[in-house]
């Protein structure tokens, strides 16, 4: 499968602290990667630069000639005055050759399955979590190369999380993930990307296989330990 990103040597700092170290990692096309990590590991900093909102201190990430990209933070920014509608087809920038028709319907069918009922409901209306939910909409109706999703199951139901999983699984782009749920990755997720002691690692499967890989590793990296502590006495 083709490549999507590649990182070489990358490092970034911020705050004066280094939240990734000589970074070597790839990730392609039809990934499906759930980034998790402690809090300030640099989750939502690796898809700043996935989205190239930032750049690193040191190295080089390559991109995909022509790749389109669609990012969901945290905190979106929305325009008061326009319609739930409007605000998700504002959201990002119409795909070279977009239909308005056809994007406008995709918008309205997926702020529905959000849970949406008036969709000329003006944005000066809606709660925190409703503009989320908002910009969600306006992020998955764009059907971009890459998808960068940040804590998207914040403000969801649980109705508007499962359809959320069957959506992304037949998503066909690349797609990554920031989330605490573990069942969502679980069901959505085919590599797990984690970020601790400044590096990413990517293993191959969901969250439980990540999680157990990443015990077993400890437990390795444990007992090698006390057998040194004995050697040494």
């Amino acid at each position: 499968m083709a490549s999507a990103y590649s990182f070489s040597d990358v490092t970034i700092f911020y705050s004066e602290k280094e939240l990734m170290n000589n970074v070597f990692l790839t990730i392609s096309e039809g990934d499906r990667i759930g980034v998790v990590g402690r809090n300030g590991a640099g989750k939502s900093t690796f898809l700043r630069l996935l989205s190239g909102k930032e750049e690193p201190d040191h190295g080089e990430i390559s991109v995909k000639r022509g790749m389109s990209v669609a990012y969901l933070p945290q905190t979106p920014v929305l325009r008061e005055d326009d319609t739930i509608t409007q605000a998700a087809l504002d959201y990002l920038p119409a795909r070279q050759g977009e239909d308005p028709s056809s994007a406008a319907y995709e918008a309205q069918t997926i702020l529905t399955q959000l849970g949406f009922t008036d969709l000329n409901q003006p944005v000066r209306e809606l709660s925190g979590g409703q503009k989320m939910r908002v910009a969600l909409a306006g992020a998955l109706c764009r059907k971009s190369d890459v998808l960068l999703l940040d804590e998207p199951t914040n403000h969801l139901d649980i109705a508007s999380i499962s359809w959320l999983e069957t959506y992304l699984r037949s998503y066909k782009g690349a797609v990554l993930i920031v989330s605490h749920d573990r069942y969502f990755l679980n069901k959505v997720c085919t590599h797990i990307a984690d970020i601790d002691y400044s590096k990413i690692q990517l293993y191959a499967g969901n969250y439980d296989f990540w999680y157990e890989s990443s015990q077993l590793m400890i437990k390795q990296m444990k007992e090698a330990n006390k057998k040194k502590e004995e050697k040494i006495k």
